[in-house]
């Protein structure tokens, strides 16, 4: 399959721009489609926890009200290995969810989820480690939980992950870092992981609006994020 080179390159902690990808029709979905018609799909890469899954799987429909189950898990591949720094090119792993998963798994959106430590080219850093990584207006995001556990406990790692999670389906579903409100979802990280910690993990008003204007789908008017549902604790 071809390369997909989508517009622009999302990420939490720091950000790039590619070329331009074919334009993305005005809503994806159409007229009576409910949240919950919209299949969102996690793609292990790698042996990755089952409760890191279904907190994921949980967040994601907390947050949006999509459908959220998990593939069967897939090796990292190869290309995308970065030798120097024994890193993992999330751009290569957006390509690889594009090429090899997104065609035959019938999901109308796929989340990577790896353990392994990701990074990108940013400015004049070769190889720049991220949270996580999406193709703007597309149908693939990856995340690493590699730094979200750094120094904290394994309930605050999961919420992080999981607020990586979506945020950066929010910029597969065509939102771009917004600081207009403090807290919200697609608020620009920075290049501190603090900033996600402040995030209630959920759109605000906002960008839930201007998501449903996208899909054409009416979501869940949520304010935050059940934490003790989502945890499972």
């Amino acid at each position: 399959m071809d390369r997909v080179c989508p517009a622009v390159l999302a990420l939490l902690v720091t950000f790039t721009s590619i070329p331009s990808a074919p334009a993305a029709p005005k809503t994806r979905f159409p007229a009576g489609t409910r949240a919950a018609d919209i299949d969102v799909c996690l793609q292990p890469l790698g042996k990755v926890d089952r409760a890191v899954l279904t907190a994921v799987e949980r967040g994601v429909t907390a947050a949006y009200g999509f459908t959220a189950r998990s593939l069967a898990e897939r090796p990292l591949p190869a290309a995308a290995y970065y030798k120097p720094r024994k890193r993992w090119r999330a751009d290569k792993l957006l390509d690889h969810l594009v090429a090899e998963v997104v065609p035959g798994a019938g999901c109308d959106l796929v989340l990577g989820v790896t353990t392994s430590d990701i990074s990108v080219t940013k400015d004049e850093h070769r190889d720049w480690g991220i949270l996580g990584l999406a193709y703007l207006d597309s149908q693939v995001a990856v995340i690493s939980t590699f730094r979200t556990k750094r120094g904290v406990s394994r309930r605050t790692s999961l919420m992080r992950t999981v607020k990586v999670a979506t945020h950066e389906l929010g910029h597969a579903l065509g939102l771009d870092h917004d600081d207009s409100v403090a807290g919200c979802m697609m608020n620009d990280a920075r290049g501190t992981v603090k900033t996600v910690d402040a995030e209630t993990g959920v759109p605000c008003k906002h960008e839930r609006e201007a998501i449903e204007s996208t899909l054409g789908v009416d979501l869940p008017d949520v304010t935050a994020m059940d934490w003790r549902h989502v945890l499972g604790r």
